[in-house]
């Protein structure tokens, strides 16, 4: 399933902001690159699990492959920044990062997209992709019925 990509630019070099890319992420963030909202999913009891992990905090279980997640979600929790925290965000104030429970269940923090709007607790959301300098992509969302 192809998401939604936005180009984000930035006044500050923002590379040091993202973790690098290993082998054991690389599925996530290769996934991100090609549209796709990459989790690893347990062999055992089939859930998804964000963030990775050598073993199941389900079950236990040590086998792993990677599921592509739906990319729709609801606000769990939600903050407006109105200060800069790091000089990289400066320029975007205010600001929305959410704590989204995707549909399959997993929670990810990630920056909510058109942040006009007040966001709530259960509204439905969907996966945006942004691109960050030097091919780089981010999970962010969006209301479910908003327009990008």
């Amino acid at each position: 399933m192809n998401h939604a990509v936005l180009d984000r630019s930035f006044s500050i070099d923002p590379a040091g902001l993202l973790p690098p890319v290993t082998s054991e992420n690389a599925p996530f963030w290769d996934g991100l690159v090609q549209g796709r909202l990459m989790l690893q999913g347990c062999q055992s009891c089939r859930k998804l699990r964000y963030p990775i992990a050598p073993v199941c905090p389900a079950c236990g279980g040590a086998q792993f492959d990677w599921d592509e997640a739906s990319g729709r979600g609801k606000v769990f929790s939600w903050v407006r920044y109105h200060r800069s925290y790091l000089p990289e965000f400066a320029d975007r104030l205010p600001y929305i990062v959410a704590l989204v429970e995707l549909d399959e269940g997993p929670r990810l923090f990630a920056h909510l997209v058109n942040g006009e709007f007040d966001p709530f607790i259960g509204q439905p959301v969907r996966l945006v992709i942004e691109r960050w300098p030097a091919g780089r992509c981010v999970a962010s969302f969006t209301s479910s019925g908003a327009e990008l």
